[in-house]
């Protein structure tokens, strides 16, 4: 444990920093972009898309965020045409009140899932393995 003084002249008034604990360090919650890595995002759509609100959730830091980079080096990026066609079909899902801000990690993989498949099959293919990672942490059924 480490002592800190204050000031000179208050020495028996000194502060203690204590450790964090370990169940807090395990409960700290992260950003994770489904779309990454950022440098296969750099322009036009593609970075509108990686940072569109539905793509970016707080999921647990130290086991699925960590297990889903670990199991899934890179999702690689669509063509512009298709990612400008994903942000239109996520505005016209949000108006219609099908998605929503409070929906989990699964469901949103599952709606990109959707508008990519057969489309842009690499990234809907490294899509569908964040979703089989994300599952099995929760222990969901396939």
């Amino acid at each position: 444990m480490e002592v800190r003084i204050v000031s000179k002249k208050r020495r028996r008034y000194y502060r203690r920093v204590r450790p964090t604990p370990r169940a807090v360090i395990d409960q700290a919650k992260d950003r994770h972009h489904v779309f990454y890595q950022g440098r296969h995002y750099k322009n036009g759509a593609l970075t509108v898309l990686r940072h569109h609100p539905y793509a970016v959730v707080m999921i647990p830091r130290n086991t699925l965020h960590r297990m889903i980079h670990e199991f899934v080096g890179d999702v690689p990026a669509p063509s512009h045409i298709n990612a400008q066609s994903a942000l239109d079909q996520l505005r016209s899902l949000e108006f219609y009140g099908v998605i929503g801000e409070n929906d989990t990690i699964q469901r949103r993989l599952e709606v990109f899932i959707a508008l990519f498949d057969c489309v842009e099959q690499p990234t809907a293919d490294a899509l569908k393995k964040q979703l089989a990672i994300v599952r099995k942490f929760y222990h969901e059924p396939s």
